[in-house]
């Protein structure tokens, strides 16, 4: 498994993918790059280390390859999980992307929520593949289970201190915390092995 929870954006919208860029950094998550062709997104995965192990994509990107093509092509030379994110929802567009076989097809505009869903998704999706066990039972308190718990519901670290009460460091801390006690080594990985246990 690639050791950090590694994501490329390919959307040719800049301020899309800042966006999205900027709320996968506050969750912990490593942004290979973004790129708005397939031609530089082909090229980033292959200059990676790690490569990306999720790849948040749009349907309608610059040059001659779309979106779902290009997702075809990660998927087969690196076993990428593909997110798709676009604004299309009709008939040809979603049957094209559905035999991709994405982890999901989020429609724009989207929350965080929703995008963090599918990422937290895409994840489990590559560690049940991988069969990844848990070499002991997780050591974690309530409050981190909480934590970790709102988290794979898809809530941002900005969401859930105001809901616990607590500032948004400290959930950071939190998480930090559970991952370097845990000996784990991201967040998705985390939250698959609770799954696993309950």
């Amino acid at each position: 498994m690639k050791e950090r929870a590694s994501i490329l954006i390919v959307e040719d919208e800049l301020i899309t993918a800042t966006s999205i860029q900027e709320l996968l950094e506050e969750e912990d998550y490593r942004v290979t790059g973004i790129a708005s062709s397939a031609a530089t997104a082909l090229r980033l995965c292959s200059q990676a280390e790690p490569v990306p192990a999720v790849v948040v994509c749009d349907i309608t990107i610059k040059g001659d390859v779309n979106g779902t093509e290009l997702a075809a092509q990660l998927k087969s030379l690196y076993g990428c999980e593909i997110i798709f994110l676009t604004a299309y929802t009709d008939n040809r567009t979603l049957q094209d992307a559905f035999s991709k076989d994405p982890v999901m097809y989020v429609v724009k505009p989207y929350s965080d929520t929703q995008l963090l869903v599918a990422v937290q998704m895409a994840f489990f999706k590559l560690f049940n593949k991988e069969k990844n066990t848990n070499p002991g039972r997780l050591e974690l308190t309530e409050r981190e289970k909480e934590i970790a718990e709102m988290v794979g519901m898809g809530l941002s670290s900005k969401q859930i201190g105001p809901k616990l009460g607590i500032s948004i460091e400290t959930v950071k801390t939190h998480r930090r915390r559970m991952l370097q006690k845990n000996n784990i080594s991201s967040f998705p990985h985390l939250i698959y092995l609770m799954n696993q246990e309950s």
